[in-house]
């Protein structure tokens, strides 16, 4: 089977459920994340995420064609916290959300966009470990809307929140909260918790539903869908106390450590 390969060409693409605009976003594309196309229907592109392996349809509007060579060539740097910029020839700027890849950058200019478009804004190039970058990386998030299936400053998801984390870390971690948990070492007590563990919640039936990063053993920050925003709220052994619900929205599960 031959296979195509793209990479993002918009801030954020919309990756669905089904080959239709009026289909269920589920995740999303940033810029400059590459993608295999494994089927088409007529303008629509079913892809795996080379980042996270997750699939989905987009449209090809949202990507550009690039080699099998290209493709395998891991980007050296991310866009970073801050206001990072892509400067057309032509038209306004874009905006770029933190790790967003800086695919086939030199010398600050993309060579497979528009000619002479350049980046400005702060970067990535190593995997630090240090508290105040984790914490300074999640809290660059706050206040952002929640969006179902969403990975940007313009809106996000909490499984979206903890793989954007890490992908600044240059970690790998899947798309869903519930394969997330599934990676990573557990802590065995939220008291022993540090700044950048991954805290899950379950339902009812035990399924993990809802996922969060501490940034200390009593402060859980997650894009929470009933508060409607990325926030931070207070967390014990039995889950989330929402600050602006006044009521536990959560049920603690599990604490895993990546870092």
């Amino acid at each position: 089977m031959i296979f195509s390969y793209v990479v993002c060409s918009v801030p954020a693409a919309a990756v669905r459920t089904e080959p239709s605009q009026k289909a269920e976003m589920s995740s999303q594309l940033l810029f400059g994340e590459r993608a295999i196309v494994l089927k088409q229907e007529g303008e629509w592109l079913y892809i795996e995420c080379h980042w996270d392996h997750y699939e989905g349809w987009t449209h090809q509007g949202n990507v550009s064609y690039i080699t099998h060579k290209q493709y395998k060539k891991e980007p050296k740097q991310l866009s970073g916290i801050g206001a990072n910029r892509l400067l057309l020839p032509q038209g306004p700027q874009t905006i770029l959300s933190p790790g967003s890849d800086l695919f086939g950058i030199k010398s600050n200019q993309f060579y497979w966009l528009a000619e002479a478009a350049k980046y400005k804004g702060s970067k990535v190039t190593g995997n630090s470990q240090k508290v105040d970058w984790t914490l300074q990386c999640s809290m660059a998030y706050l206040g952002t809307p929640y969006l179902w299936g969403g990975r940007s400053l313009l809106g996000i998801d909490c499984s979206g929140l903890a793989q954007m984390l890490y992908k600044l870390h240059k970690i790998r971690l899947p798309r869903n909260a519930a394969q997330q948990a599934t990676t990573g070492e557990t802590v065995g007590f939220l008291q022993e918790a540090e700044c950048g563990d991954l805290a899950f919640f379950d339902d009812e039936d035990g399924n993990i539903i809802h996922v969060g990063i501490l940034l200390d053993s009593q402060q859980v920050l997650h894009a929470s869908q009933k508060s409607g925003a990325v926030v931070i709220d207070a967390i014990d052994q039995g889950g989330i106390i929402s600050k602006k619900l006044k009521k536990r929205t959560g049920k603690l599960r599990i604490v895993k450590r990546y870092l």
